[in-house]
């Protein structure tokens, strides 16, 4: 059994999945960059050295990804971390009129396919190699959503339902994971970053209301280095917070959510 650790890290060809991929590799890890770009990814690699392996990877593809998770394991015999950082924008207008002379187009669903589901494809494959790897501790989940998985966006809202996805698997999921499997799920929720960012994005949002980078790298290293569980991390402009559910609006409803937590121990 290999003594470093290994993370996957999705989306790590640039932006905030390299930048996590670097602080992993300075804590110890060696890091599997899974990205679809293998031009980006194959420059990552060459610059972050011999502790890190690029596997190109369509995450939204169920057999691409379990052929990625397979050669993260067998790189090293153990899989400890796993951080779905991938997401992209919504494909389409969503608020486009209907043309009504014509028939109803099947909509581009490709935001759900890479930003939820990818997500939930990784999660079942990680709990699978963490078990697999046999090795004492916690292993750990964190996942890249969104200020639009916290609040209503209506500028993107198919992008927003696929974030407010990711913030209640975490939640919902957390309580089980750690009990029977001791594994923590954890996401961060920053507002726009600046990593290539398009320029019309740079005109309509003033550079103080962007999330720096730094931001959310704190958030990342506490995630990695703390046992936490289920807790959303809003990364703003100068600090993040740890976000709490809604409360319950009466004990009926408190009832409902909380008794079930019995069949799941």
């Amino acid at each position: 059994m290999a003594a470093s650790k290994v993370a996957v890290v999705t989306g790590a060809a640039g932006g905030i999945g390299s930048n996590m991929s670097k602080v992993l590799i300075s804590k110890g890890y060696h890091v599997v960059l899974a990205d679809i770009d293998a031009e980006a990814g194959a420059k990552t690699q060459a610059t972050l050295g011999s502790s890190s392996l690029f596997v190109h990877c369509d995450l939204a593809d169920w057999s691409s990804q379990a052929a990625m998770f397979k050669k993260a394991f067998e790189w090293h015999g153990r899989i400890d971390v796993c951080v779905a950082n991938a997401g992209i924008d919504e494909k389409e207008r969503f608020y486009n009129p209907p043309d009504v002379d014509q028939q109803p187009q099947k909509p581009n669903m490709k935001v759900i396919d890479v930003d939820l589901l990818a997500v939930i494809y990784g999660l079942r494959l990680f709990r699978y190699y963490w078990r697999k790897s046999g090795v004492a501790g916690l292993g750990k989940m964190i996942i890249t959503s969104s200020m639009a998985g916290i609040y209503a966006f209506p500028a993107a809202p198919v992008y927003s339902a696929a974030k407010h996805g990711i913030v209640g698997l975490v939640r919902a999921s957390s309580f089980k994971l750690l009990r029977s499997e001791s594994i923590t799920i954890n996401t961060i929720c920053p507002g726009p970053v600046d990593t290539g960012i398009s320029e019309q994005m740079k005109k309509v949002v003033p550079a103080e209301n962007f999330t720096p980078m730094s931001v959310v790298l704190d958030a990342f290293e506490k995630f990695v280095e703390e046992d936490v569980t289920g807790q959303v991390a809003e990364a703003s402009n100068k600090r993040f917070y740890l976000r709490q559910p809604v409360e319950y609006s009466d004990g009926n409803s408190e009832f409902l959510i909380e008794d079930m937590k019995r069949f799941l121990s």
